[in-house]
């Protein structure tokens, strides 16, 4: 069974409900291998105690397994990933080193806002090409044991995400509360997940609260739920109406466990679970005003695959402008003025490309780069003093799907310093950064400095650069005629940092533009 094993990769990650490994062919995408290990963590995690020895045992001796197919097959590409909620176990580092200390893999933990990024790759592409969901609102859900995800797309097209810190099995944990003390539950229930769920129509006003128009959700990975279903209407659906998703959970909420474990062939440790499920979709329905349901079994490990086959050159789906679309929603949703914001990021973005023999920095930092270029100035929403400050907090506080939390926390820095302070000044902020990142953050917020350097006024007197490098030179050159006396003081002001962090010195030079 050896095979050429270039073309293939492993993707494994292990959450609060278990460990799933999907192998693929990078080359043809055809899937070689999908196997789950179900293991309940979620009681621990959730209950801030630290998840078990036993348990961990457990974990350990599926990843071992996993890593055996792996080998069987021949292939030598594979990487561990770790769930957000895993992430926040008390003893999360103790998980980490003992899955290194058994099977020799880092895990890599991801942020909530990359597994909803990676989950709705597959099913995202279907809705772009999928002429019958083009002509209405389509809401993906993805809801893990502590997180709903929801993310909508108009006519195929990606609009927003939103990530919400509610599950099943916080909601079943408040449910058992609840019914010792209040005589209405599941009233009280729903009104506790509205309440949650409320800055969703603060997210999407225009879409959600504004828009009668029916529209569809797509439930991504809850497979336990799915069968239940199957069994409820006595054959399997790719989708339901809203109608009949009712009627269940009207059946449901007065139902014996017996009758959920022998009827709908429900597993007893799911039991508790269904009512905080179907609750929390019906929630979500009313909040789409979704008339249909779907279903799809896409997981996170799908995207980390595609993303492998991105970076080997393998595959061109590329969704990194979701991304940016959610750094433009959140540049809107603090007022951030438009024509500065682009020209700054459009000379960024040059400087960046045209430096890359001084900096040798990839794609990946070029989309950091320019999430921090639209939103460096976000902090002017909360005030123009010190707004670079307010700016970081912004982004640090933000969700932007597709970014981890280094990822995040990264251009927070860099928007902290595209004005007065520079790292080199500021080390009680960044001595606990580590010095890679440091190197990284101080690299891109020198050149988001010259960006914004060249329209500090606001003015846009320069509407196109070039740069040229000529050791120990790196020559700007503006297209302008106006007077750039005031951008000229400001430019060699604020370059001073890029020289620290370049070991060049930026010139500006002005050229004249010829006027038909």
């Amino acid at each position: 069974m050896i095979m050429m094993a270039g073309k293939y990769f492993g993707a494994i990650i292990v959450n609060v409900s278990g460990l799933e490994l999907l192998i693929v062919n990078l080359k043809n995408a055809k899937t070689l291998e999908r196997v789950k290990k179900e293991i309940n963590l979620g009681d621990d995690v959730y209950q801030d105690k630290p998840v078990s020895f036993d348990s961990v045992e457990r974990v350990s001796e599926a990843l071992t397994g996993f890593v055996q197919i792996l080998n069987d097959y021949g292939v030598t590409n594979y990487k561990l990933w770790g769930s957000q909620a895993l992430s926040e176990a008390i003893n999360a580092d103790f998980i980490a080193d003992q899955l290194f200390l058994h099977t020799g893999l880092t895990v890599q933990w991801l942020s909530t806002s990359e597994e909803t990024y990676y989950r709705n790759q597959k099913i995202s592409v279907k809705l772009t090409n999928d002429e019958n969901n083009n002509q209405r609102a389509v809401f993906l859900v993805g809801i893990t044991s502590g997180n709903t995800a929801i993310t909508e797309f108009d006519g195929g097209q990606f609009m927003s995400s939103t990530n919400f810190a509610l599950g099943p099995i916080k909601i079943a944990e408040d449910l058992q509360s609840l019914r010792q003390t209040a005589p209405n539950s599941i009233g009280l229930l729903n009104d506790y997940i509205d309440s949650k769920l409320n800055d969703f129509y603060i997210g999407n006003p225009s879409s959600v609260v504004q828009d009668p128009a029916p529209s569809k959700i797509i439930l991504l990975g809850t497979l336990p739920l799915k069968q239940m279903i199957d069994h409820y209407l006595g054959d399997p659906r790719k989708n339901l109406t809203v109608d009949e998703f009712n009627e269940l959970i009207d059946k449901l909420v007065d139902a014996s466990d017996q009758y959920v474990v022998e009827e709908l062939q429900v597993d007893e440790e799911y039991v508790p679970l269904i009512l905080p499920e179907l609750l929390l979709i019906r929630r979500v329905i009313r909040l789409t005003n979704a008339t249909e349901v779907g279903f799809s079994n896409a997981s996170v490990v799908d995207g980390l695959v595609n993303n492998e086959a991105v970076i080997q050159g393998y595959s061109k789906l590329d969704f990194v402008p979701q991304t940016i679309t959610m750094a433009n929603n959140l540049a809107i949703h603090y007022g951030v003025e438009p024509v500065h914001q682009r020209l700054v990021t459009k000379f960024a973005l040059h400087l960046f490309d045209q430096l890359k023999p001084l900096h040798k920095l990839g794609n990946r930092e070029r989309v950091i780069l320019q999430v921090a270029s639209i939103l460096h100035d976000v902090g002017n929403y909360i005030g123009i003093h010190e707004h670079y400050l307010h700016s970081e907090y912004i982004i640090q506080h933000s969700d932007i799907i597709g970014l981890s939390d280094i990822e995040r926390r990264t251009i927070a820095a860099v928007a902290r310093y595209h004005s007065s302070t520079t790292p080199s000044e500021d080390l009680s902020h960044f001595q606990h950064i580590s010095a890679e990142n440091r190197r990284l953050i101080s690299k891109l917020a020198a050149i988001l400095r010259l960006a914004d350097a060249l329209d500090d006024d606001r003015q846009q007197k320069v509407k196109k650069i070039s740069v040229s490098i000529k050791a120990p030179k790196v020559i700007i050159t503006v297209f302008s005629n106006a007077n750039l006396a005031y951008e000229n003081w400001i430019f060699n002001s604020k370059s001073q940092f890029f020289t620290e962090a370049y070991g060049f010195k930026a010139v500006l030079k002005q050229r004249s533009v010829k006027t038909k």
